[in-house]
């Protein structure tokens, strides 16, 4: 690839990759609401575009000429806290990802891959729950993406890939998902509380996740659906623990501390399979190896 855009582009997962393109001599677009502060180097191959996503035409009209390669949409407002369990706001952001689809087929970029999550999975078990947290809201919004863009694409004979993206952890994540939010209190003296946790559940570095996404981006995608994870699920208690026995506090794991939430989750669904049968290997270090990094990423912070 040699010139990309990249929404979102001021978060944990564009920054990153913009940090590794960067590295790769490729040019970036980098779109998001704000740079203040900004996670971005000082690079002449960066130019940054500060915008609201609200509309195709003044998207377009922001984005400066090129042959792109790549169209990368992070962007999601409402990840975390109560906005994320907000109907309204969340259909906003399936409103986003279509405009970027439609700028992507206008400007003639010649490949839109969108960021999904494992959440989408949650919708499985809608039906058999009574009572709902909010991140099946936020999971239903991205399931719902995936097949409105799914459609759109088709419709418009526009090339398009749907990542569904694992747990991901390592340094720089402070978003508060599984890992962050464990390390996190460990960190500050406190005792992580956790459901059950005896399902399956998956993780993968940020640094593995990133180059998967960059070689989805750079080679032929037959399927529209790619799963991104290590490939080897464990019980999400046996990950939990890992994390307390690297920090020294194995005692301090709370597992079945708080109720069950009732979603299920299946091996089936951490199949990584066809991800690297087109891709490749892009695994390079143990959920053990990339805890130990994070860990001595957040002392150094302190």
């Amino acid at each position: 690839m040699k010139s990309v855009i990249i929404t979102g582009a001021n978060g944990f997962l564009g920054s990153t990759l913009i940090k590794k393109l960067v590295e790769r001599n490729v040019k970036v677009v980098a779109i998001d609401v704000t740079f203040q502060p900004c996670n971005l180097p000082d690079v002449s191959l960066i130019t940054k575009v500060e915008t609201y996503i609200t509309d195709a035409d003044d998207l377009a009209a922001k984005i400066p000429a090129d042959d792109y390669d790549a169209f990368y949409h992070f962007a999601w407002a409402g990840v975390n806290g109560a906005v994320k369990a907000n109907p309204v706001a969340q259909i906003k952001n399936i409103e986003m990802a279509a405009i970027c689809m439609t700028v992507c087929n206008k400007i003639g970029c010649k490949k839109i891959l969108c960021a999904g999550t494992i959440a989408e999975q949650s919708v499985k078990s809608l039906p058999f729950l009574e009572k709902t947290s909010g991140g099946m809201m936020y999971g239903i919004a991205k399931h719902c993406t995936h097949l409105m863009l799914e459609n759109y694409s088709k419709n418009i004979g526009q090339p398009f890939v749907w990542m569904q993206l694992s747990n991901i952890y390592g340094p720089g994540n402070l978003t508060g998902n599984l890992v962050s939010y464990t390390l996190s209190e460990l960190f500050e003296g406190n005792n992580p509380c956790f459901g059950p946790a005896d399902q399956p559940y998956d993780f993968v570095s940020v640094d593995d996740t990133i180059e998967a996404i960059i070689r989805l981006g750079e080679n032929e995608t037959p399927q529209n659906t790619y799963y991104i994870g290590s490939g080897k699920p464990r019980l999400l208690k046996d990950y939990l623990i890992c994390i307390g026995e690297i920090m020294g506090y194995p005692e301090r794991i709370g597992i079945g501390k708080r109720p069950d939430d009732g979603i299920k989750y299946t091996v089936e669904m951490f199949d990584a399979t066809d991800t690297k049968s087109d891709i490749g290997e892009y695994i390079t270090k143990s959920f053990e190896e990339g805890i130990k990094e994070t860990i001595s990423w957040m002392r150094n912070r302190q």
